[in-house]
């Protein structure tokens, strides 16, 4: 049978390709580019992005009982594909029983190992589908409000993001930004002044969480600001996550609207 190119090696099929890869794995062997939101992803999470599960579309989500279930309950292979063939699935296309399971224990996962503050996971509704911090950014300001809103955020030059009203960003453009900033004697947060931005400019979502800003929010302060201004809150824990979800730093569950962060 003709193989099609589908069972060779990239070394045989693109040699240039499999060479470029080899590099970038020797620079990243030999050289510290110390950048937050990146991290060197293991041997093992990277064997998975390559699986076939990289074949199939799966638009759309799994059932919403699965939120609630068990890991255990979810890895029940019998009890799944029995519910799915029975239900038939949400998702645009079929051939997904298997990506069901797959989203709905990354979902589940999620939800236990970053409830806190009085919550459990049947509190926290994860959406793991982003394909990275801004994209995930973009989702929450299309679901909560509308092109031309206010928004507010951290300014880029004091350590925001892009995507929290940077004129280059779509977030920026599509949505009528103001930006808070440091204080210059203390390069800290000044809360009263981001009350006074904030009541000024009515932004309909507010901004805590950065990129190069090395204290932690506090996100009760942010909280009461929104609350006062009649704003959603969300927290950006990109460069975070990790502290967040090992209890090391303060964390913003079940205090601001939506948390998004990277892996």
């Amino acid at each position: 049978m003709t193989d099609y190119l589908l069972k060779q090696d990239a070394k045989d099929l693109d040699p240039d390709m499999f060479q470029l890869s080899e590099l970038e794995s020797e620079r990243q062997a030999r050289r510290l580019i110390m950048i937050p939101s990146e991290s060197t992803a293991p041997k093992a999470v990277r064997e998975l992005m390559a699986s076939s599960f990289a074949n199939i579309y799966a638009e759309g989500y799994p059932r919403s009982e699965t939120r609630f279930q068990s890991q255990e309950k979810i890895m029940d292979y019998a009890h799944q594909l029995g519910e799915y063939r029975r239900h038939s699935d949400r998702r645009y296309y079929k051939g997904v029983e298997y990506a069901d399971q797959v989203e709905a224990l990354a979902r589940r996962r999620g939800a236990e190992l970053f409830a806190a503050n009085g919550l459990v996971a049947d509190d926290l509704y994860v959406n793991v589908q982003p394909l990275s911090g801004a994209p995930a950014n973009t989702a929450v300001y299309t679901a909560l409000i509308k092109p031309g809103d206010a928004i507010l955020g951290m300014d880029l030059l004091h350590g925001g993001h892009l995507t929290h009203g940077s004129p280059v960003n779509r977030s920026g453009l599509f949505y009528n930004a103001f930006h808070y900033t440091v204080e210059p004697g203390t390069e800290r947060l000044d809360y009263d002044h981001v009350r006074q931005i904030a009541k000024a400019c009515s932004p309909k979502i507010i901004v805590a969480g950065y990129t190069s800003y090395p204290w932690v929010p506090d996100w009760n302060i942010f909280r009461q600001i929104a609350d006062e201004v009649g704003a959603y809150l969300l927290a950006d824990i990109s460069h975070i996550a990790g502290l967040v979800a090992a209890g090391v730093v303060p964390s913003p569950m079940g205090i601001a609207d939506v948390v998004s962060f990277t892996t």
